[in-house]
């Protein structure tokens, strides 16, 4: 039998990324995938800028924007009539060349900007995935099986014993875990076994996904193109993006109500939506569903659901894949903390209480998305005429568009993710900010992601998360001896890092901030606790805050 630390249940973006980052941290585990190869048909797109953030703490970033398009290339979204026919409206976001060059000029029109190392990637899923695989495959404390499945397992107070079954021979194997997470997909077997329900609005429509290769195109696109095209003409709306920035297309057709959603005709399809016969090769189509969905409950004392398993998204935004991988990471380093006996009792329950509302609220902002893109397609009869009846009709639907920033730009969604009432977080009796999908303003307060701010040329307060707790002190009076010998006799790792910054002091509001390893502020404060101190909204001492934070003191 096999003895593994942590089963992980499919290696699509977000089982790549759980298995990287405990491997990061040290931990051991399996991961399980029945396709041999990348499933090559297009899905996730958009890499989101909190993504980056962390393949950044793993040291893929870089890789990250290699697998996708050209680093010049634009990352403009564009509506339409036709891809080759009138342009309507465009929303020109940076290239990572321009951001490389040309930050802090950007950042003056776009201060959004200077919230993070990066802004936009357009890298789609299918080589992100070739990167991530080629990058664990090659970690030696992952054991990676492609080819096997997960058959079953059965669930006990100090372990997991799980079934593995290989695709291609039906040869089964016994595998012993201490955690099993499931990232199997919007189908997990993981969950169902779990016998979890999902909640929500359910599924919102039909559409279809047309994997194409048309050589001639990117030459022939007005404006000097972009990565994403919506196409408003009758009978063609939905949206065309690029895969590599060269030949390699993709057609997400949304159908209506009333409207056939059989694809008979895919390429002739493909050619009405670009308003020209080009050459075009068809490589795939799927069907699919845009769904608003959330797991009722994220797993069991041992097994865990993340990404798809627990969420499944209308892709307008790009939210699914991201926030799967914002799940991951906030396994990753709890796993860690248990497996090696700092983390308490309380830390793993709080996976659940942390990212459910996170998957919530996501999905509930992509399907509202969805709503307003079905709004945008339903254009007048007039919309392609060359007369004034023709621009009324492409007025009307244009002004629906000032909203969409937020669909192309939601750094909100990416940076604005906070754990309210998280029981391993310290609160400190601040308002929550109102949450904006469009807008972001950085901030300390407890739940909330500690701000990127630089430090020196090329070094982020980014770079200070990951390996432990960090405690940023802005003012070298404060003493915090009390903090660091609180943490030593709990085995946490903390480390302590003095800022001499005075705009990232301002930034962090408070002399000290405690951050989690998954850059995530626990506790904020002007002095650090120590015998009986008075934080203002409780009564603290040390090792009651160090408890609260590794999840010794839970409650639920």
């Amino acid at each position: 039998m096999q003895i593994t630390q942590v089963l992980i249940a499919g290696a699509g973006p977000v089982g790549l990324t759980l298995a990287a980052d405990l491997a990061s941290r040290g931990i051991e585990c399996c991961l399980v995938e029945p396709l041999v190869d990348v499933h090559p048909h297009p899905r996730a797109i958009s890499i989101g800028v909190r993504t980056m953030e962390h393949y950044r703490r793993l040291g893929l970033d870089q890789r990250t924007i290699e697998a996708g398009v050209p680093r010049t290339h634009k990352l403009d979204v564009v509506y339409v009539t036709r891809v080759l026919g009138r342009e309507l409206y465009r929303f020109e976001i940076p290239s990572i060349a321009d951001l490389e060059t040309d930050r802090a000029a950007l950042a003056q029109r776009v201060p959004e900007i200077a919230a993070s190392p990066y802004y936009k990637t357009w890298t789609a899923q299918a080589p992100l995935e070739r990167m991530l695989r080629a990058h664990v495959m090659g970690l030696s404390q992952v054991h990676m099986r492609v080819g096997w499945r997960l058959d079953g397992f059965m669930e006990r107070e100090s372990a997991v014993a799980a079934t593995l079954v290989e695709c291609a021979s039906g040869r089964t194997e016994s595998i012993k875990t201490n955690f099993l997470v499931g990232c199997d997909g919007a189908n997990s077997a993981v969950r169902a076994i779990l016998k979890i329900p999902l909640e929500g609005r359910g599924t919102l429509g039909q559409a279809a996904g047309i994997y194409f290769r048309a050589p001639e195109l990117a030459a022939k696109l007005m404006g000097g193109g972009g990565v994403m095209h919506w196409v408003l003409a009758p009978g063609c709306g939905g949206v065309i993006y690029t895969i590599n920035g060269g030949d390699e297309w993709c057609f997400n057709r949304y159908f209506g109500v009333g409207e056939n959603c059989a694809v008979t005709d895919p390429a002739g399809l493909v050619r009405a939506a670009v308003g020209t016969d080009i050459p075009i090769e068809i490589l795939s189509v799927q069907n699919w569903l845009p769904r608003q969905l959330v797991a009722k409950r994220y797993g069991s004392p041992r097994c865990f659901l993340a990404g798809d398993a627990c969420h499944l998204f209308v892709p307008t935004g790009g939210f699914g894949m991201n926030t799967g991988i914002g799940d991951a990471v906030d396994l990753a380093w709890k796993m860690e903390a248990v497996l090696k006996g700092w983390g308490g009792p309380g830390l793993l329950a709080s996976y659940e209480a942390e990212r459910r509302p996170i998957g919530l609220r996501n999905t509930i902002e992509a399907a509202d998305n969805y709503d307003r893109s079905g709004e945008i397609f339903a254009v007048p009869a007039a919309f392609e005429e060359a007369d004034p009846a023709g621009d009324a009709a492409r007025a009307a639907v244009m002004s629906k568009l000032p909203p969409k920033i937020k669909h192309f730009a939601p750094i909100g969604v990416h940076l604005g993710n906070a754990y309210e009432n998280s029981p391993i977080i310290l609160a400190d009796g601040t308002p929550a900010p109102p949450f904006e999908a469009a807008n972001y303003k950085p901030t300390t307060r407890p739940g909330h992601r500690a701000p990127h701010v630089w430090i020196r040329e090329g070094k982020s307060t980014l770079d200070l998360f990951g390996r432990g707790f960090t405690m940023l002190r802005f003012d070298q009076a404060v003493d915090v001896s009390a903090l660091a010998t609180a943490a030593r006799a709990a085995g946490v790792p903390l480390a302590v890092h003095d800022i001499d910054d005075p705009m990232a002091a301002q930034l962090y509001e408070r002399k000290l901030v405690l951050v989690r390893p998954d850059g995530h502020v626990a506790w904020r404060g002007d002095e650090a606790p120590g015998k009986d101190h008075d934080t203002g909204n409780s009564l603290v001492t040390a090792r009651a805050l160090i408890d609260r934070v590794r999840g010794a003191l839970w409650r639920d």
